[in-house]
């Protein structure tokens, strides 16, 4: 692939997304071109409300996954995210291994350019296992690093599938390296009305870390309620949807919508 510039009327050297771009696009060429399996690639764009008179945010990501005849699935991500007026740019990856028919093992990485209000980067491990009637255990473990703080946490939580649905939920437990240990919880439910298409609503509470300018990081009350879905105009073609609300304590409401434009091979 050949270089980037930037069209100024002179050569500049490729911003870092566009790098990280070109980095994504070669990890996976590989499993695009393959002859087996399902390759799929979206594109979406984020916009945030925020009131208390603080900026909007936005963000744009470009998602890759492979599925191979195997089961693995390998997946990717460039995103780019503005927030109190920077942009901060950034990577992520990660596979999710199936291990015998009942355990599944998915270790994930990401790594940001900048790291103005986003981690400088953060390793995760999560565990799954299939157990009897419809129920799914999974676990996680995630250190996310910042410029003046670290974060751990651990992520335990219960799944269960019954014909058309799927209800969810997590508790987050964080250790927050100078802010205390911040406790969450998460719920999902979801209806598949056909083999792939869904639609699904999203609650959650607590205390929740959220990153700041400069690497600093603090801990608020938290809570969100969301809706999203996937819609598969054919074999090929999908659309992807999300609104929600977050409530930051006393500092803002957030209010959100996005769009997504989904392509299968």
């Amino acid at each position: 692939m050949g270089r980037v510039y930037l069209v100024t009327g002179q050569e500049m050297r490729p911003r870092k997304w566009q790098v990280a771009l070109i980095v994504l696009t070669l990890a996976i060429a590989p499993y695009v071109v393959a002859d087996e399996g399902r390759t799929e690639l979206e594109v979406s764009q984020r916009y945030e409300h925020l009131d208390n008179g603080f900026s909007a945010w936005q963000a744009q990501r470009l998602d890759a996954q492979r599925r191979t005849v195997n089961g693995i699935t390998w997946y990717g991500a460039v995103l780019r995210e503005r927030r109190y007026g920077n942009w901060d740019e950034g990577v992520e990856a990660g596979v999710a291994i199936p291990i015998g028919q009942n355990w599944v093992i998915q270790p994930e990485v990401g790594k940001t350019f900048g790291g103005s209000f986003l981690p400088k980067g953060y390793v995760d491990l999560r565990v799954q296992r299939l157990l009897p009637d419809g129920w799914v255990g999974n676990a996680s473990l995630r250190r996310t690093e910042y410029d003046n703080s670290q974060i751990n946490r651990l992520a335990p939580g219960i799944e269960r599938y019954w014909g058309n649905w799927r209800g969810a939920y997590t508790l987050n437990i964080s250790d927050v390296e100078g802010a205390g240990t911040p406790i969450g919880h998460a719920v999902a439910l979801d209806r598949y009305y056909n083999d792939t298409s869904f639609v699904g609503i999203r609650a959650s509470t607590g205390r929740e870390e959220e990153g700041l300018p400069n690497g600093r990081v603090f801990t608020t009350s938290v809570s969100g309620l969301g809706l999203r879905g996937r819609h598969w105009l054919n074999a090929d073609w999908a659309v992807s949807w999300d609104l929600g609300w977050v409530s930051q304590g006393d500092i803002y409401n957030r209010y959100g919508a996005q769009i997504g434009l989904r392509r299968a091979f």
